[in-house]
């Protein structure tokens, strides 16, 4: 599930980073979405070619939230678990980054019990399946301030998502055929819109973080901070080539440290053996 939300951000054009425990999942992620993608291909429902922000995965939760404005959790449904997590990544995310906890039942409260700041926390559950289901769920817990709420709301509605409050204690499951008439009404959408050519990808920038969008062929190109900062630090420039995939994503002292400690390419995860320094004219 945390994998398909990642795509579903991506897909409206933001950055991404994917965190998990298991490296197993992890190193297979790169693939998964590669799957997704041809899925949504097939059956008509990715309006536009590619993901349009990029995905990247990281083993270490201080490089994965860092720097995040949102944190979506999708781990399994142990309370434990959920509150070990949540404490580990309040301590290393920004103060005013917004936190979600994806549960179908568990208590709200006792999930940001040990969460640090929880006037930011909240419960937020993407209906499967997520690249077409517009519902998403939120429970605010008794800390959660309107702003945060309004944060989500913000984000969701530019992403055509929209946001409901669940009545009574039990989750809205949908049924084959809701989930049916949902994906009819997403491809209706989109052939509504098939063939507007130009005047649908200009309306992407609005979704988009600048620099994911195609730039214009008679202008220069130039990158945006985003694709010039290294995925990893978000402080110094990307200056090297991860071998032998030649992705081009962090900078040389950060590529230094994902080789020693035998990490994987945050884009791909492909083994790193070498780093190449590359040096801008």
């Amino acid at each position: 599930m945390g994998l398909k939300i990642a795509g579903e951000l991506a897909y409206h054009g933001h950055r991404v980073s994917l965190y998990d425990n298991s490296l197993q999942a992890l190193n297979s992620a790169y693939e998964r979405v590669e799957e997704d993608k041809s899925a949504l291909r097939e059956e008509g429902l990715l309006a536009h070619q590619n993901f349009i922000g990029a995905i990247l995965c990281f083993s270490r939760l201080e490089d994965t939230v860092k720097d995040a404005d949102f944190i979506f959790e999708a781990v399994v449904d142990d309370l434990a678990i959920k509150q070990d997590l949540f404490e580990r990544a309040a301590s290393c995310c920004r103060a005013d980054a917004v936190i979600c906890t994806n549960t179908l039942t568990l208590d709200i409260d006792a999930i940001f019990d040990r969460t640090t700041h929880k006037h930011r926390t909240v419960g937020l559950r993407f209906l499967f399946p997520v690249y077409y289901i517009p519902e998403v769920e939120l429970r605010p817990n008794k800390f959660t301030k309107k702003e945060t709420i309004e944060k989500v709301r913000t984000l969701l509605e530019r992403m055509g998502k929209t946001l409901f409050f669940r009545s009574g204690g039990d989750p809205l499951i949908l049924t084959e055929e809701q989930r049916e008439a949902r994906k009819q009404a997403r491809l209706e959408q989109i052939r509504a819109s098939h063939g507007l050519g130009s005047q649908f990808n200009n309306a992407l920038p609005a979704l988009a973080h600048p620099g994911n969008v195609q730039p214009n062929q008679d202008e220069p190109d130039e990158l945006s901070d985003n694709e010039r900062d290294c995925a990893i630090c978000m402080d110094r420039h990307r200056d090297c080539l991860l071998c032998p995939c030649h992705h081009m994503v962090t900078c040389t002292e950060c590529a230094k440290s994902l080789l020693n400690r035998r990490d994987g390419c945050p884009i791909c995860r492909k083994e790193i053996t070498e780093v190449i320094k590359v040096y801008h004219s």
